[in-house]
């Protein structure tokens, strides 16, 4: 495996936490992905926000770790919302029926609204 293939931000903005995810989320770096969500909601915090501009690919194994923290945030009435998803990310999200689950907008701004409304 040559040089870093996901890099991950944890930004505090207004209040929020945000996870910034550059790279390929698979089945190498999903257990990566994985600890930064839990860190963010280890610390109470309702709602996830993942800004995806730069995640180039996602797998199943991506899709699983955002499920699980879905699992963790819906039965307190908590919500996954990704930012800025790629085209490909999109269309898994629709063919799988995902986009029924996630939150998705079209930037940070827009995230942070609907979260501090919610």
């Amino acid at each position: 495996m040559e040089g870093i293939r996901l890099e991950i931000e944890i930004k505090d903005m207004q209040g929020v936490k945000i996870l910034e995810a550059a790279g390929e989320i698979d089945i190498y770096t999903a257990p990566q992905f994985k600890d930064a969500i839990n860190s963010i909601l280890e610390t109470g915090q309702k709602h996830l926000v993942i800004e995806m501009a730069a995640v180039t690919y996602m797998d199943s194994s991506g899709f699983g770790a955002l499920l699980s923290a879905t699992r963790r945030l819906r039965p307190d009435g908590g919500t996954i919302n990704l930012v800025k998803c790629s085209a490909a990310i999109d269309r898994i999200l629709t063919i799988t029926r995902l986009d029924t689950v996630f939150v998705k907008h079209d930037s940070i701004d827009d995230a942070l609204k609907a979260v501090q409304q919610g």
